[in-house]
């Protein structure tokens, strides 16, 4: 069994951080504008979060030297997590200059984000890189994506889609807290 050092440990620290803080960021700009507070800060809040995120996704991949992150090796998982980044990017992006993440590129969002965190959580399995509650974290990153894409789409109306991305952003930064508590 290896150690952590200074090589193997920078996906969790970077890719984990980036996820905690972007998750958090998402979160607080969910809650602000479910509480009313109108402008801009609640939008370029979101955004930063997502961006973050991106960011983050891209760090767990591929660490430092592009073999370490939480999928190891696995070409599987390096491109779901680069999908699932593209994809959060996209999401974020867009809203930014104004557009809507809507219709087509609606899809090729969810796509991204959702295809992308199942092949990132079917390789962090198979790795064993990641060790406890952090090996399933990322499941629970893709059944959340999912669930929200869906609810976004209008297939899914069990709740409202603003709960559903509340708990999203929550099952996010906490993977990053446990993916930067994770010890190899």
């Amino acid at each position: 069994m290896t150690t952590v050092d200074k090589d193997t440990a920078n996906w969790r620290i970077y890719g984990g951080g980036g996820l905690l803080v972007g998750g958090f960021l998402w979160l607080l700009a969910i809650v602000l504008g479910q509480a009313g507070t109108s402008g801009d800060i609640v939008k370029w809040l979101g955004i930063i979060g997502l961006i973050v995120v991106a960011i983050g996704f891209f760090l767990v991949a591929w660490g430092q030297t592009g073999s370490n992150g939480a999928v190891g090796n696995s070409m599987l998982g390096k491109v779901g997590l680069w999908a699932a980044a593209l994809g959060t990017l996209l999401w974020a992006l867009v809203p930014a200059f104004g557009g809507m993440v809507d219709g087509a590129l609606g899809w090729v969002t969810a796509i991204l984000v959702v295809v992308g965190t199942l092949f990132a959580a079917i390789a962090i399995m198979q790795k064993g890189v990641a060790r406890g509650l952090a090996k399933w974290a990322m499941w629970a990153v893709f059944l959340l994506a999912l669930l929200y894409f869906l609810g976004l789409m209008g297939m899914v109306a069990a709740l409202a889609n603003w709960v559903i991305g509340l708990i999203f952003a929550i099952v996010v930064a906490l993977t990053g807290l446990l993916y930067v508590l994770n010890k190899k």
